[in-house]
């Protein structure tokens, strides 16, 4: 049995209610200040805002965050409103990740094939998520519960029997309009692979374990994290996902 708690509210106010060192891993993405519907919240914020609402954020993770905790956040690069300058917001909340106190342990490109091609520029073909841990000697990785197959089965150099460690570049297809039909969340306009939670789950905690998404959406991480034997909690702003987190929490099983 594990516990799974949904919090309406803003994330920077609903994080002060929740005790020191209680949460072994944060799993989110924020908003990329693109535009899309979420109800509430405007996703259309000067950049200043944007890196308010991150930097509160991990201020109040780091203290929640067990000391062997991870926080993996998702970001992308997007394109400037007006001038169409790409910018790099995985850099941008590193630095703010930093002045909270804590370290980058690898950065994962998440690369994917469906989205919409560009005639100005190279077609986006990838995110960033950002593996953040508060000591770098300390924190919770089980490989064994995320090695791949070995592509060459007859290298001595590998025991192809036990598998390899994934590379920091990950292949996920995105959640396409079809797939969220069939979930019945089409109301969410972003929803990212339950496959992917789920290896980041297995790799940075273990069962029984409190794993927390400031930005649940949909309710993916909660959802992944009650099927491994996680308890979570998801923290949204937006009233009208409360359905969605509910029925997914009743419906879907890995």
């Amino acid at each position: 049995m594990t516990e799974n708690k949904i919090i309406m509210g803003d994330c920077r106010k609903e994080l002060k209610k929740l005790k020191k060192g209680t949460v072994k891993l944060f799993v989110t993405s924020p908003p990329y200040n693109l535009r899309k519907e979420y109800g509430i919240y405007a996703d259309s914020v000067h950049m200043e805002e944007w890196k308010n609402l991150i930097r509160e954020t991990l201020r109040e993770a780091h203290r929640v965050l067990s000391d062997d905790g991870s926080f993996f956040l998702n970001v992308s690069p997007v394109p400037d409103k007006k001038t169409k300058e790409i910018i790099p917001l995985d850099s941008i909340a590193w630095q703010l990740a930093k002045e909270e106190g804590f370290f980058l342990r690898n950065k994962i490109v998440w690369h994917f094939n469906n989205m919409q091609n560009c005639t100005r520029r190279l077609s986006g073909r990838w995110e960033s998520i950002l593996w953040l841990v508060k000591d770098l000697n300390n924190y919770v990785f089980n490989l064994e519960y995320v090695k791949i197959p070995v592509i060459t089965q007859n290298d001595k150099r590998f025991d192809a029997s036990s598998g390899r460690n994934p590379t920091d570049v990950w292949y996920f297809n995105r959640v396409n309009n079809m797939t969220k039909k069939k979930l019945k969340i089409e109301e969410h306009p972003c929803v990212y692979p339950k496959e992917m939670i789920e290896r980041i789950i297995k790799m940075s905690s273990n069962e029984g374990d409190w794993v927390l998404d400031p930005f649940v959406g949909s309710g993916t991480t909660m959802v992944v994290a009650r099927n491994l034997n996680r308890n979570s909690i998801g923290i949204e702003i937006n009233k009208d996902f409360e359905n969605i987190i509910d029925k997914r929490m009743n419906n879907e099983t890995l």
